[in-house]
């Protein structure tokens, strides 16, 4: 069985990549579509079954006698996935064989447990990206450069990190923080950090968040990090605010960044868009107001948009605060928590409208 976290990273990128290699190799046989499996030819002679699964639902995993089993991206999956296709392996009367595939998420993340603290009859395998042989050569050295510091570590180097210091546990970060699909939502509201003030520090992120509430109350949150200059800020932030069609756009007009606000409603206007530009002066301690996060990471209230780079980066510098050496993602998702807050409850956009939100 070769299980993903969702159906969609199992459709979109497990499969087709075992499909490939394996017809490369001459080695499938036929295709079930209906049924998702592939028969192949067996290492041992003869054909296998190979079937494939999402991890949606860790209880229908139960039940079948498996040979082998594959867990790819088993870091986004909760730890019941492993221990249900752990009590698989009985094909035949032999215990099986499990493999993982995943990137660290720190110490305090099961993976690191069971794969990486040195459990007798395990074996762990770190691939480093620089060394896969099948990358463009340019691919390592780009993303280093965009990641940075503990970021590349975990993400290009395969290395197991918790950050000395942050503020929230490894267990607030657990496969259910993600989603692919957007629920349907009763607000929506877009807040932008543009990095451009005095006490922006050099190599900063210019964090575009859109954030909505469903129905049941839970937050969703996608973002677009990147250093771009400040024309490319106005550019993408219009593009964003046209495609998702929030209710208000919060950005931060500290010092002259309220220039920026300006340009945005002219050039806005200029293209038949009249964004709802909410001006925000933050006059809180930044590592205050990003504090005020962390209820919604314990309760697990709020999802990000798997497979966003954006949203990845974000969630990242969530995990590093206030240690970590960026903080614009979590910046902004805070100011879109708090006008969230203003609109829902009719309070002004001030610190204490933040208060005023609750899922």
């Amino acid at each position: 069985m070769v299980v993903a976290p969702t159906y969609p990273m199992l459709r979109d990128s497990t499969f087709r990549s075992f499909r490939q290699v394996g017809e490369q190799l001459g080695q499938i046989l036929h295709w079930h579509r209906t049924d998702f499996y592939l028969t192949c030819r067996s290492w041992v002679g003869g054909t296998a079954d190979v079937l494939f699964r999402s991890a949606d639902d860790p209880d229908r995993l139960r039940g079948p006698n498996l040979r082998r089993v594959w867990i790819d991206e088993a870091s986004l999956t909760d730890c019941e996935t492993y221990t249900i296709l752990l009590g698989c392996l009985r094909e035949g009367g032999t215990m099986g064989v499990l493999t993982s595939t995943f990137t660290p998420k720190g110490r305090s993340h099961w993976s690191y447990e069971v794969f990486g603290s040195g459990k007798q009859g395990v074996e762990l395998f770190q691939a480093k990206t620089s060394e896969n042989p099948f990358l463009d050569e340019r691919f390592y050295a780009t993303l280093k450069q965009q990641y940075g510091g503990l970021l590349a570590l975990q993400e290009l180097e395969g290395q197991f990190l918790d950050v000395q210091g942050s503020e929230w546990p490894g267990e607030y970060f657990t496969s259910q923080l993600w989603f692919d699909d957007w629920p349907r939502c009763d607000i929506k509201v877009q807040a932008l950090d543009p990095s451009k003030g005095k006490d922006s520090k050099h190599g900063d992120y210019s964090a575009l968040v859109l954030l909505g509430r469903s129905l049941d109350g839970i937050l969703y949150c996608d973002a677009d990090l990147a250093r771009r200059p400040t024309s490319q800020i106005v550019h993408d932030g219009l593009e964003l605010y046209r495609r998702a069609d929030p209710m208000a756009w919060a950005i931060e007009t500290n010092q002259f960044q309220e220039l920026l606000a300006d340009e945005i409603a002219r050039v806005g206007q200029e293209t038949g868009l009249m964004p709802a530009i909410i001006p925000l002066v933050n006059t809180v301690n930044k590592q205050v107001r990003i504090r005020r996060i962390g209820p919604y990471l314990a309760r697990q209230a709020i999802r990000f948009r798997a497979g966003s780079p954006g949203s990845q980066l974000l969630v990242q510098q969530l995990r590093e605060f206030p240690e970590g050496e960026h903080d614009d993602g979590p910046d902004a998702l805070e100011m879109a928590i708090r006008v969230m807050g203003q609109l829902l409850h009719g309070r002004d956009a001030d610190e204490e409208a933040w208060e005023g939100l609750r899922v």
